[in-house]
């Protein structure tokens, strides 16, 4: 189990919705699945239409993940999905990009965990209290500071 913690030098929302975007597509396009874990259905759908119009000449499969059930219509995996509910147990080579103010139960059913925040009073603090939670539970997160501008 791996956690990984990305600070953004930036202080703005817009610097850690855009690195998420990136973050996502970097993952599909070497092979993995993603989920991006929400505190809401408005952030999920936030993040819906930032996959959408991420970039002009690329396109991310991704769906809302609106229910946690294996009839037929979910048996077809979406590489991307995004949701505030648990998605289910996951297929290997799987990473949780968490955006919600807690750490999900479930995060531990995933390969690896990114947790992505700026650098403004309110985030960091947050981070600071999932980094000390993740480290509660056994977990020794590692911590990268991201620049304006660089390339994962």
């Amino acid at each position: 189990m791996q956690v990984t913690f990305y600070l953004l030098q930036q202080q703005s929302s817009q610097a850690v919705k855009s690195f998420v975007c990136k973050l996502t597509e970097k993952a599909w396009t070497s092979g993995m699945k993603v989920h991006i874990h929400t505190d809401n259905q408005i952030q999920s759908e936030t993040y819906d239409r930032l996959l959408w119009e991420w970039r002009e000449d690329s396109f991310i499969p991704h769906e809302i993940k609106k229910q946690n059930n294996n009839d037929d219509q979910n048996s077809i995996s979406t590489p991307v999905t995004i949701s505030h509910i648990n998605p289910g147990k996951p297929e290997e080579n799987t990473l949780l990009i968490n955006m919600a103010r807690k750490i999900p139960a479930f995060y531990r059913d995933f390969d690896r965990t990114c947790e992505v925040v700026d650098k403004s009073p309110g985030p960091v603090e947050i981070l600071r209290e999932k980094f000390k939670a993740y480290q509660k539970d056994g977990i020794k997160p590692e911590a990268h500071d991201i620049a304006a501008g660089k390339r994962l």
